[in-house]
């Protein structure tokens, strides 16, 4: 298990992908996860930063929590913040057939997220947000395996 603390500062991106890398690493995980993972929790990350704690809301607590656990063939990530609730589950998917001057702004990022891992499970606890992301590892490949 890996976890670490961000400031609500979009500048934290870097030490974000960093950190998804380093634990992709050390867990051996494949590099379309780590990119995957990466994408997935830079747009939470942004998307809290952006909409959850909007300028002149700072408080003491503005913090994002994550933390990242591979348990067998699953990684699991939980952000937990302590600002606005927002439950990603609960946006309607966008209409990507419609033309892009008529789309709604927004959900696009969210779309993604859901596109990419397989659970997300959101739980609004003691004035914070606590977001459970699970996503499947594929199967190895055993290259030396007989054809069949």
């Amino acid at each position: 298990m890996a976890e670490i603390t961000l400031r609500i500062d979009l500048a934290e991106l870097t030490t974000l992908a960093a950190f998804v890398d380093h634990f992709a690493d050390e867990h051996g995980l494949p590099a379309a996860v780590a990119f995957q993972l990466n994408l997935v929790l830079d747009e939470l990350v942004t998307n809290t930063i952006d909409y959850g704690h909007p300028p002149g809301s700072a408080r003491a607590d503005a913090t994002i929590r994550l933390r990242l656990d591979r348990v067998g063939d699953v990684v699991e990530a939980e952000l937990v913040d302590a600002g606005a609730p927002f439950d990603p589950r609960t946006l309607p998917d966008p209409d990507l057939t419609a033309p892009l001057e008529t789309r709604r702004v927004g959900g696009l990022g969210v779309h993604l997220v859901r596109q990419y891992v397989d659970e997300i499970d959101y739980r609004r606890e003691n004035g914070r947000n606590r977001l459970r992301l699970r996503k499947r590892l594929p199967a190895a490949r055993d290259d030396n395996a007989p054809p069949r």
